[in-house]
């Protein structure tokens, strides 16, 4: 068997994969990075290819050239969105969320193969059609047997980033109990009903849908929704998601159902209907950010941890700094000597302190487990009397009001469109009551209140390891104290 040794081993050609590549081995590091598809394939997966602010670098920290990417006009398809549309039309509702920066839709698969180019322009050295089958392990995680090209290889090295996705088989691989650490092992192994699955297709307009500037969300059953990413005005990125803890669904069904009921699609084709790149599905984290990435050897990052949006399941930019993050960590960690938790454990404190953006993350799963709580029906009434201030919050990253208006927004907010805007007997037809309504509004407001609970204590993470298990079981106690407050049982607990 062929032995590959190297400082790192980064197993995922895909946003994260190449973030943490290319950041290692630009630090000087000899790196290799494993992807199992072949190189005309690599870092592609099933998108709904919104991306924003790509030329900033503190979203996209690093030495992969984002400014670069954003003038490929190739990669960049679509810089004319500038709102977010929410839609149920069996209700009759639209609802506008104006972005302040605007907002982009990428050619994902450009996307990924400029990424993959990058991380090899900074040094690493790339094995395609390479499938890891084992991960090598001795107190510490040293490495991983493969096949590459239908031979037997074997990589060793001092780090091992993971950025295999989500529900990464090497977290099924490894034996975290037996790896040497000072107590417990910190890290978590998410749980399958964690994530959520999602396919897509890129479809072909006779002519220009009307919500060409905006993407689009619609509500299903079992908490899943549809979207409408326009790439162009007649080529549109048109996808659904499902949370895995719900009933199964046939998705590439459920998404034909949709579009072939909608006049704006009729006539329409599978854009270049005989490449396989344009129907796609994938695997998604809809869950807080892993408690703890790092355990000896070993880092991981992107959707393995739960970098995407726990609501929308946006993705590219929590694999972004998250694999930088993964790869700067590495750098200091081999730099020191050091690859054991404590040494690793500067990954977790930036992404979770310096950067903050896990934080937020952490804090809006919240939200994820308040509406995972409701009937579907409850949620969408719920979600039709919103205000749009309060709905854009829930489904960004940012608070744009504090805490008591949010508040109020939600109260009074509420009354004024219930009072206003829909009849009470437009509710009925979803089997919802007045009753209901009240009661889904006061968890709504419970909940924003257990989000700044949550944030709080996610910006006091441990800046080392020493003070981790204090502060799991502070927000383990959060935990408890919200499912209370929702009446959920012990069956019906996330975490």
């Amino acid at each position: 068997m062929a032995c590959n040794q190297r400082d790192v081993v980064v197993v995922g050609g895909g946003i994260a994969g190449c973030f943490a590549a290319a950041t290692a081995a630009a630090a000087g590091l000899d790196v290799v990075q494993l992807e199992r598809k072949p190189r005309e394939q690599g870092g592609f997966i099933a998108c709904g290819d919104a991306i924003k602010s790509p030329r900033d670098p503190q979203k996209y920290p690093g030495p992969i050239d984002m400014d670069a990417i954003a003038d490929d006009e190739a990669v960049l398809v679509d810089n004319n969105i500038d709102q977010i549309e929410y839609w149920d039309e069996e209700l009759g509702v639209r609802k506008v969320l104006p972005y302040e920066t605007g907002s982009n839709v990428i050619d994902r698969y450009e996307f990924g193969q400029r990424l993959l180019e990058q991380a090899a322009d900074n040094g690493a050295v790339q094995h395609y059609d390479t499938v890891v089958n084992e991960v090598l392990q001795d107190g510490r995680v040293t490495g991983v047997k493969a096949v590459r090209d239908g031979e037997p290889v074997r990589y060793e090295c001092d780090v091992l980033i993971d950025t295999a996705g989500a529900q990464s088989i090497l977290q099924d691989m490894i034996e975290f109990e037996t790896l040497d650490t000072p107590g417990a092992p910190t890290f978590e192994v998410p749980h399958y009903t964690h994530f959520g699955s999602a396919y897509r297709e890129i479809i072909e307009t006779e002519k220009p849908v009307e919500y060409h500037n905006a993407i689009v969300g619609k509500p299903l059953e079992e908490l899943g929704y549809i979207w409408y990413f326009p790439r162009t005005p007649t080529q549109i990125n048109v996808g659904l998601g499902f949370q895995m803890n719900k009933e199964p669904i046939p998705l590439a069904d459920r998404l034909r159902r949709d579009i072939e009921d909608r006049p704006e699609y009729q006539g329409a084709n599978v854009a270049e209907k005989f490449d396989t790149k344009n129907k796609l599905g994938s695997a998604i984290a809809l869950r807080r950010p892993l408690d703890s990435m790092v355990a000896p050897g070993y880092l991981t990052a992107g959707g393995a941890v739960g970098t995407t949006h726990p609501i929308t399941g946006k993705g590219i930019r929590g694999a972004a700094y998250s694999g930088y993050s993964a790869g700067r960590a590495a750098v200091e960690a081999i730099e020191d000597g050091d690859v054991s938790e404590h040494g690793l454990w500067e990954h977790n404190r930036w992404l979770y302190r310096e950067h903050g953006e896990a934080a937020k993350l952490a804090s809006w799963d919240a939200y994820n487990v308040a509406a995972s709580a409701l009937e579907v029906n409850v949620l969408r009434a719920l979600t039709a009397l919103l205000p749009e201030a309060e709905l854009r919050e829930i489904v960004g990253t940012s608070t744009e009001v504090d805490d008591l208006k949010s508040k109020l927004l939600v109260g009074t907010g509420v009354l004024k469109n219930f009072l206003a805007e829909y009849r009470r007997d437009t509710f009925e037809t979803l089997g919802v009551s007045t009753h209901e309504l009240y009661e889904a509004v006061l968890g709504l407001r419970e909940t924003r209140t257990y989000v700044s609970e949550y944030e709080r204590q996610y910006d006091a993470y441990p800046a080392d390891r020493s003070g981790f298990e204090r502060w799991r079981a502070e927000r383990d106690y959060i935990d408890r104290d919200f499912y209370d407050a929702l009446d959920l049982s012990p069956s019906e607990h996330k975490y």
